[in-house]
Parts: structure tokens; C-alpha cells; sequence
């Protein structure tokens, strides 16, 4: 199992005509290969590691600040186990439930626009949203997404760079859901496949089913150790919950995009051997030896702590979104706006 590490960022921000301005103490090092630092998106909630619950984490009605986080943390109505893939993190400024939060939503670190989705216009079940990717040296892009926005910044769109700390929109409790358990939905993670948009035409690459995330408490944790987040070793590390063959692993948009995790020789048209983390993220892949014909891998613990993508229908649909391309049409059409 991945060791757990235990600490957050020494890091303090202050706020500048409506921004956070992140000022760091030892930040300004170059950070190594696979490496990254991320602050916490919104200015009173400094405390995402999981060690302060109540107050942080927005609750699902039950009165249980756990369904506000991440994993196998909601059910179902029939009692199963249902994975939430970010944390929801609660209004901290002065709000009383009967009122729309205040609380500014800011970018947790430098990067690019990459979507912004005005649910009015483009509906989603993650209301209005935005993601920011951050190019990670030594192992490629990752994303962050912030949703439920009551709006997003005027003006704000894609393409712009921005700053850590830069303004994104005010917390809310959008498309529907109720103003007393308003917060902003966070995510962080990797993209699965660039060849989304033949999935989904209306959101593309940023539907949140091609968003596969990992837990912030996990990234809050490391950096509260070590003052960065090493997310290549991270995933590198993660327990393989399901393994399967795939055909042609060569032509996989994922391991071009996220190379450190794909091990030996890319071969063209050879199957390669996929494992997949709980989250159900590749953390390996790798051809197939001439004859090699392994049956599919399964850990049903590991699985238990994450999504069952041992299900044949969930399967399919996790093979399918690493796998599309204009040369392999989808199989299993995806509910438009879905959030993963």
C-alpha cells in the first residue's frame, strides 16, 4: 500500500483588491520532476488535509462532514457504495444558510483556462464550472476544476493564463441543489483521453467522466510533509485495483500524454497490459509479450475502496474512455454534462 504522509504547505495568503496573493516561505525553490505546489482554492478553508472535518467539508444533509469528501463516501438509494470524486468544501466567511455564500472561489495555481461552463447555456451536474490545467514538468498536464459557482468571473474564459490565487467566481449551489448546503465541488487529477469530444460533442474533453480525479486531502497531506506534491511518483504508486489487456496500447492518448507511467517499448499494434488504480486512473501500462494472453486482474479490497470497475457496464465504459479515437468510434454513449 502507498505510505500515507501526513502535512500541508507552509503558505499564508492575504487578499489584494478581491485576489489572493499567495505568499510562501521556502516556495520559490525549483521544484523537482513530477512536482507541483497547489494552495487551497477558496481564502478561509486552509485545512484540506482531512485533519479538521467539521466546518471544512460540506455534509450531503446527513450532518456527516465524511460525505463531503473523497471516495466511497455517499450510497446509493439501494445502499451501495457511491464514489464522490472531489471535496466539497464549505462556506467559511460569516453565511447563514438562508443566504447566498460570499466566499471568492481562486485559482490554486498558475495555469491555463481550459473550460468555462455557464450551465444556463450549457447544462451540466456540475452547474457552472470552470478547470484549469498546470503543466507539470517531467510528467504532463493535470487539471483542477471548481464547480457549483453561484457565477463565474465576468470575462473569464479559455485560453487565459492565470495566477495562483487569481479570482474564478463566487461559491454557490448550482444547477439545483440546496443554498443550505452551498460549496464549491474541487477536483484534481489527470484527463483520460484528448479524443473525448466523440463521446461527448456538448462539454468535450471537460465532461467530468473524462476527468479522472485523486483525493486533495492526499495532495494537502504531502505537501504539508514536504512542502510540494510529487503526483508522478504518486500515481506510480497507487495500488492497482483492476488490470486488464487492451489492444494496440501504442495508439493510448493517456501514456503520450502521461509517459512516466508506461514501462519498456511503445510497439504499434501490439495489446498492452493496463492496470488501473481505484479511481480508475492507468498507473501502468505496458505491451504484451508475443503470446502473452493474461486474464484480467481484480482486488476486490482495493476495489471496495474505490470504484467497482470490475462491473462489466462500468468496465466497458472505463475501457471505452481510454481507448476512443477517430479510428475506434465509443461503444457506450455517455449521459452529456455527466460529472464522472
Amino acid at each position: 500500500m502507498l505510505r500515507r504522509r501526513t502535512f500541508l504547505i507552509a503558505a499564508a495568503s492575504v487578499s489584494v483588491a478581491g485576489r489572493v496573493v499567495v505568499q510562501a516561505s521556502d516556495e520559490t525553490r525549483p521544484l523537482g520532476p513530477g512536482r507541483l505546489r497547489l494552495y487551497p482554492p477558496t481564502r478561509g478553508q486552509q485545512r484540506l488535509d482531512g485533519s479538521v472535518r467539521k466546518g471544512v467539508f460540506m455534509d450531503t444533509g446527513t450532518g456527516r462532514p465524511e460525505s463531503g469528501m473523497f471516495g466511497n463516501v455517499r450510497k446509493y438509494a439501494d445502499g451501495s457504495p457511491r464514489f464522490h470524486e472531489g471535496i466539497d468544501i464549505a462556506p467559511a466567511r460569516p453565511w447563514r444558510r438562508d443566504e447566498d455564500p460570499t466566499d471568492m472561489v481562486c485559482a490554486a495555481a498558475a495555469g491555463l483556462v481550459a473550460y468555462v461552463n455557464r450551465h444556463d447555456a450549457n447544462p451540466s451536474l456540475y452547474g457552472n464550472y470552470v478547470v484549469l490545467t498546470h503543466q507539470v514538468p517531467g510528467f504532463g498536464a493535470i487539471y483542477t476544476l471548481y464547480a457549483h459557482l453561484r457565477t463565474p468571473v465576468a470575462g473569464l474564459r479559455a485560453g487565459q493564463t492565470v495566477a495562483a490565487g487569481t479570482p474564478l467566481g463566487i461559491m454557490g449551489h448550482t444547477p439545483d441543489f440546496p443554498l443550505a448546503r452551498a460549496h464549491l465541488h474541487f477536483e484534481i487529477g489527470v484527463v483520460m483521453n484528448v479524443h473525448y469530444p466523440l463521446i461527448d460533442p456538448q462539454h468535450g474533453i471537460w465532461n467530468g467522466a473524462n476527468l479522472y480525479g485523486i483525493d486533495p486531502c492526499d495532495v494537502f497531506r504531502e505537501q504539508r510533509e514536504r512542502g510540494n506534491f510529487d503526483i508522478a511518483a504518486y500515481l506510480a504508486n497507487r495500488p492497482v485495483a483492476y488490470a486488464c489487456a487492451v489492444s494496440d496500447g501504442a495508439a493510448l492518448d493517456f501514456f503520450r500524454r502521461y509517459p512516466t507511467l508506461w514501462r519498456g517499448e511503445r510497439i504499434a499494434g501490439r495489446p498492452a497490459w493496463v492496470a488501473f488504480s481505484r479511481e480508475g486512473i492507468p498507473v501502468l501500462g505496458r505491451s504484451l509479450r508475443p503470446g502473452e494472453r493474461p486474464e484480467p486482474a481484480i482486488d476486490r479490497a482495493e476495489l471496495a475502496r474505490g470504484r467497482d470497475w470490475a462491473a462489466p457496464k462500468r468496465g466497458a465504459i472505463l475501457i471505452d474512455n481510454l481507448t476512443v479515437s477517430p479510428t475506434r468510434p465509443p461503444k457506450h454513449p455517455v449521459r452529456q454534462g455527466e460529472v464522472g
